[in-house]
């Protein structure tokens, strides 16, 4: 899925399963993303909540724009190591007249993300956790992604833990983080289930996205960031996961302006 406030669905998709090697996602690896998670949360999260501080503001080039309406991605991270790939995307976009209130009613509302967000979401359900509160929602989301190209069809059954953060009434944040990323053996045939979680071609193994989100003159200022791990690719492709980790972000804000703008307009 694209939507990365639930998660996105980036990686290599360029290259056939069925001639790649299985791999498993071991400990040093994790920790590569792990550490750039925590890196990055101290100095946005951090920044956002305490001054509503966010990137577009100090970026004098691209200011006008975002202003006018435009979206806006901005490459952060795109390296490749031993044994992963980490990517990692930061998105803008501005929407006139929208609200804190229809961001929420569309993040929220997940038996609609096959239709919001197709043809990348196939199924989606949710739970709220106990611990709820109207300051911090919490949320267990499950996704199936599809990826489908001229090389091949990927099925990933997803689960993630999401929290939704109002930090006043002109300022919300979300976090998703990965539970579980779960390859279908078969996209076609869920009967033969998945394989084990860490354990399969390592299209995709992790991914975290974070939500800013306020109200200023008459609109919202919406900044998303996706950081996503997966297997190491050969440098003569590695081209194609940053390409898709960028699409993705790109099409993420697209889907989300649609969805704002049909939630608006129908006054729900």
């Amino acid at each position: 899925m694209r939507f990365l406030f639930a998660g996105v669905l980036v990686g290599c998709f360029s290259l056939q399963g069925a001639i790649l090697p299985m791999l498993e996602l071991d400990a040093a690896t994790l920790k590569v993303f792990s550490d750039y998670v925590t890196a990055f949360e101290a100095r946005n999260q951090s920044r956002f909540q305490t001054a509503s501080g966010l990137w577009i503001d100090d970026d004098a080039s691209r200011r006008p724009g975002f202003d006018q309406g435009k979206s806006l991605v901005v490459a952060r991270e795109n390296r490749g190591f031993s044994t992963g790939s980490l990517h990692h995307y930061s998105g803008a976009m501005r929407i006139p007249g929208g609200t804190i209130a229809i961001a929420r009613r569309v993040m929220q509302d997940y038996p609609n993300y096959p239709n919001y967000f197709r043809p990348d979401v196939s199924r989606a359900g949710f739970s709220l956790i106990p611990d709820t509160r109207p300051e911090d929602e919490h949320y267990r989301a499950n996704l199936e992604l599809t990826q489908s190209t001229l090389w091949m069809n990927v099925v990933l059954d997803t689960e993630y833990d999401v929290h939704y953060f109002r930090l006043d009434d002109r300022r919300w944040e979300a976090r998703s983080t990965t539970v579980a990323i779960k390859e279908r053996v078969d996209p076609k045939n869920p009967g033969l289930g998945s394989y084990p979680v860490g354990r399969d071609h390592g299209f995709l193994w992790r991914t975290n996205t974070y939500w800013f989100v306020r109200e200023r003159d008459g609109g919202l200022d919406m900044v998303v960031d996706s950081i996503s791990l997966s297997r190491s690719v050969p440098s003569a492709v590695a081209w194609w996961g940053t390409k898709r980790s960028k699409d993705a972000v790109e099409k993420m804000l697209s889907d989300t302006r649609a969805a704002m703008k049909l939630t608006q307009v129908a006054g729900r």
